[in-house]
């Protein structure tokens, strides 16, 4: 009995080598036809914008064709399932933002796992969430939006892109912290929320900064103060909330490409290592900047541990706002 083990674990690790083998030749040859990059949001928003510039890089980058698509629904869901129940060939990534994570605490039933469904490859961008009120408001700083808020409290409406997104989290974490009733005025994309805003029926918003960069350059929108460990480089003169002592999650927006779980790892190390030289070229860091995005490459490990911090922490937030899944 004892002679049979080692001729068994012989015999299973070839079989395992064989199977491996057609799996590493395909990687080694990788791409042989164009990579689709799916991404859950319309065109013409902020991640599209970042999206699409990535996508032309790593297309240089691979010899290649990539082609962005733009898959929108249920807050970026129906992109992020696409790409989970894609095979793990390398031929189909997604490109996604924070949202991917913030979905977990929003939606009951979610068709994909943020940690366990996908294959991270590389974080590209980030941006701040900023707090914003329109012009035609009177208030000049967070001080003096705090005070309005606590002498008509529940009156305030602070708008966001919806349900469960980047603004609504931030909002949520503002009321938190600085002990404030604001009413949370979701709507349905960036644009309507930004015109009722910049009208005047909603005094403040919550919004990332590559989300509102237009019409802040356009003099519509001020900036009250910063999420984030700094400020940023277009609001030099806008404190963070950690500056003005507030202990507050950064929900500011990542952008990441991420592929289904399974793929090989030539394939994530080859394009997060594209991903990693692209971000280092000057001419990039330039066009992400008139996006209000800064280049802040994190790898495959570094991105999973990420999204595995995130999923927790977005959750206890969602849990003490009373956000319940849909």
């Amino acid at each position: 009995m004892m002679a049979r083990h080692p001729i068994g674990r012989r015999a299973l690790l070839a079989a395992s080598a064989a199977l491996a083998a057609p799996r590493l030749a395909r990687a080694q040859t990788w791409p042989e036809r164009p990579v689709r990059m799916l991404m859950g949001f319309p065109p013409g928003g902020p991640t599209d914008a970042v999206g699409r510039l990535i996508a032309a890089g790593l297309q240089a980058a691979i010899g290649q064709s990539v082609v962005f698509e733009n898959r929108p629904g249920a807050n970026s869901v129906l992109a992020a399932e696409a790409v989970a129940r894609a095979a793990p060939d390398g031929y189909t990534l997604l490109f996604a933002s924070n949202a991917l994570v913030m979905n977990a605490s929003v939606y009951a039933r979610l068709p994909y796992d943020p940690a366990t469904s996908f294959a991270p490859i590389g974080i590209v961008a980030t941006s701040p969430n900023v707090f914003w009120c329109g012009t035609s408001q009177p208030w000049q700083s967070l001080e003096e939006v705090v005070a309005a808020a606590k002498a008509r409290p529940g009156q305030l409406g602070y708008a966001s892109t919806g349900n469960g997104g980047n603004g609504h989290f931030g909002g949520e974490t503002l009321r938190q912290a600085l002990g404030i009733d604001v009413t949370h005025v979701p709507y349905r994309g960036t644009a309507p929320a930004l015109q009722d805003v910049i009208a005047g029926r909603v005094p403040l918003m919550l919004q990332t900064l590559v989300g509102a960069i237009g019409p802040y350059r356009a003099d519509q929108l001020r900036p009250l103060v910063v999420f984030g460990p700094r400020r940023a480089p277009e609001l030099p003169e806008v404190p963070t909330l950690a500056e003005l002592g507030h202990d507050v999650a950064d929900s500011g927006v990542w952008f990441g490409v991420l592929a289904p779980a399974g793929t090989g790892a030539p394939i994530i190390e080859r394009v997060s290592g594209a991903l990693s030289a692209l971000l280092q070229r000057q001419d990039t860091r330039d066009r992400l900047a008139t996006q209000a995005s800064v280049p802040a490459f994190a790898g495959p490990e570094a991105f999973a541990a990420r999204i595995r911090s995130e999923v927790g922490a977005w959750a206890e937030v969602a849990r003490r706002a009373g956000m319940r899944p849909e």
